[in-house]
């Protein structure tokens, strides 16, 4: 790592990277990216979100460029909202998954055209599946609940973005863990302690951005990137200077050149400071 290297573009992930664990953006980042941006830096979110649940606070930032979202699926422009890149699930891998899909132990979130779908039923008694109260109202917020997701998937089949598996216990976990390891219909990853996601061949925030460095014709060695868990690894690995929070995930920290501060102090902004907004 060299850290003195002209950095043209950094991307960060959002829960437990750029907000903090009540999902607000602190003054401190929100100004770090902002000078980044003044300094004529490509500045990029990169999330395991849909581009509906993106918070107002972040979409606020005259200085964001570029949303990559669903873990890498859909790439939109920050300032027109026009997507300008798509890597789906195929039909085949959404039919592999109909088993996991259908199961009413699990609860099973489907992104299609940029926002996140669930079932009514799952709706109405999220804690069963094992998300943390905290977790609840945002989920509440930004899910759209239909009355059959397994009908949903179908009706929608060609053009999913990601499928999003949540557990209640460590049983129903290592299933699912089971029935998805090892497949190459999908990319497997993870984002929270409760959770299994899918998504396209290949797909990976990693594989998002090296899409918008050659559109860009940027250096990945003139790339930095910050992250907090196991979907951020491949991000890590592929920039020139890979970050991550405190408190992120073992995978992650393995991933990265260096640990920062944790998302609830300012973790991003005390990582720009040091190797973008140095003069």
């Amino acid at each position: 790592m060299n850290a003195d290297r002209n950095i043209k573009l950094i991307a960060t992930d959002l829960d437990g990277t750029l907000l903090d664990s009540d999902m607000g953006l602190s003054p401190e980042n929100r100004e770090a990216l902002e000078r980044c941006g003044a300094a004529g830096i490509c500045v990029v979110i990169a999330t395991g979100r849909s581009k509906t649940s993106v918070p107002e606070c972040v979409l606020d930032l005259a200085c964001i460029d570029y949303l990559v979202c669903a873990n890498g699926a859909k790439i939109y422009d920050a300032h027109t909202g026009k997507q300008i890149y798509a890597k789906c699930l195929t039909r085949e891998a959404v039919e592999n998954v109909r088993e996991i899909i259908e199961n009413p132990e699990v609860m099973c979130e489907v992104f299609w055209d940029g926002s996140p779908y669930i079932s009514e039923t799952c709706y109405g008694d999220l804690t069963r599946y094992g998300i943390p109260g905290w977790v609840v109202e945002y989920v509440r917020e930004s899910r759209i609940p239909v009355p059959d997701i397994a009908a949903f998937a179908r009706a929608h089949i060609d053009e999913i973005e990601n499928i999003n598996f949540v557990y209640g216990n460590e049983d129903l976990r290592d299933w699912i863990y089971r029935r998805l390891h090892g497949n190459t219909l999908y990319t497997l990853t993870t984002s929270m302690r409760y959770n299994l996601e899918i998504g396209g061949i290949g797909v990976s925030k990693a594989s998002a951005l090296e899409f918008l460095c050659d559109a860009l014709d940027i250096d990945a060695r003139e790339t930095l990137c910050i992250g907090d868990n196991d979907n951020d690894a491949r991000m890590l690995q592929f920039a020139g200077i890979g970050v991550a929070t405190d408190n992120a995930s073992a995978a992650a920290k393995v991933a990265a050149d260096v640990v920062t501060l944790s998302n609830n102090e300012a973790g991003v902004a005390f990582a720009l400071e040091m190797f973008c907004n140095k003069k």
